[in-house]
């Protein structure tokens, strides 16, 4: 049995605890929208969150937040089990958000909207940089790798 790494398990339960959360969304998107603009609304400092795009998909987004609930489901599973596609579509992503963020870095507007805005801007750039890394980790990578059945 291969030992799993106490960031990948963490990854593993919060991807889990985020599966609660597109469920709790869903319920407020159904039943109380008002709640969910201010949770939401909590969630955007500065205007940088999730608000404005979650806002703007209306009667889709318990759709989404469904949808997003069946990915983030076997995406946890295959962190608890190692699954290495899990490992590698994760990286994918995480390259992708990278390059968004450096393409689409509009210095002047996060200057103009605050010091919660361009601390947001910084926190997602080190979690990408971090995450990366700890994903291309030897010891990680290691934790991932198939070991053939003895004989």
């Amino acid at each position: 049995m291969r030992k799993r790494p106490l960031g990948i398990t963490l990854f593993a339960v919060l991807g889990f605890m985020q599966v609660a959360v597109y469920a709790t969304l869903a319920v407020l998107a159904l039943v109380n929208h008002a709640a969910l603009a201010a949770v939401l609304h909590s969630l955007s400092p500065g205007g940088s969150g999730p608000e404005k795009m979650h806002l703007a998909m209306g009667k889709l987004l318990p759709v989404y937040y469904a949808t997003m609930m069946l990915v983030a489901l076997p995406w946890s599973i295959g962190f608890w089990r190692l699954w290495n596609w899990t490992r590698w579509v994760s990286v994918a992503m995480i390259a992708v958000s990278f390059v968004v963020l450096l393409a689409t870095a509009d210095i002047a507007h996060l200057r103009s909207d605050g010091v919660g805005a361009i601390g947001l801007y910084m926190l997602r750039l080190g979690l990408c940089l971090g995450f990366g890394w700890y994903l291309l980790s030897g010891k990680v990578s290691a934790a991932f790798r198939r070991v053939s059945p003895a004989h």
